[in-house]
């Protein structure tokens, strides 16, 4: 059982790179309740993004004119939605391939940024590295509990 619980463990966490190969980020998987909870918000963007594409009326609308019936603050939610996602997983950094990490804590306000104590803004991560960590923190839960699923004791 050790082995299969082990498996399981190291699923729970992620590394990626970030910052145009410049660092390298560690993290956590939301658990299944967390990745829920933010999967409404990216839910109700791309449901809204599909009614918009399915209307009959859309075959004589340009692309331009749907992306316009999602509104700025669908935009700005599913943003805040993500970064909080961020500051809750992303935990440690480090600047040498992994060999060695520091804790690494991001925040959601620009003024609470303090490079000295490893503080970093959300808002300066790029949003293609946003969209990674993102999808790490989200897609890892499904594959930590098809494992569980598949464990035969």
């Amino acid at each position: 059982m050790l082995s299969v619980l082990t498996e399981i463990a190291e699923k729970a966490r992620w590394n990626l790179t970030a910052f145009n190969g410049k660092l390298h980020l560690s993290g956590r998987v939301l658990s299944p309740i967390e990745a829920q909870a933010a999967g409404i918000a990216s839910k109700t963007l791309i449901s809204r993004m599909a009614a918009t594409m399915s209307t009959e009326e859309s075959e004589q609308i340009s692309f331009e004119e749907k992306l316009e019936k999602i509104t700025p603050e669908d935009i700005l939610t599913f943003g805040a939605m993500q970064d909080r996602v961020l500051c809750q997983v992303v935990d440690k950094a480090s600047q040498d391939d992994g060999a060695s990490w520091e804790k690494l804590t991001l925040v959601h306000h620009e003024a609470q940024q303090n490079p000295a104590k490893n503080v970093l803004w959300v808002g300066m991560i790029s949003q293609e590295d946003k969209n990674a960590i993102f999808e790490k923190a989200m897609i890892s839960v499904k594959e930590a509990a098809d494992s569980a699923e598949n464990f035969r004791g």
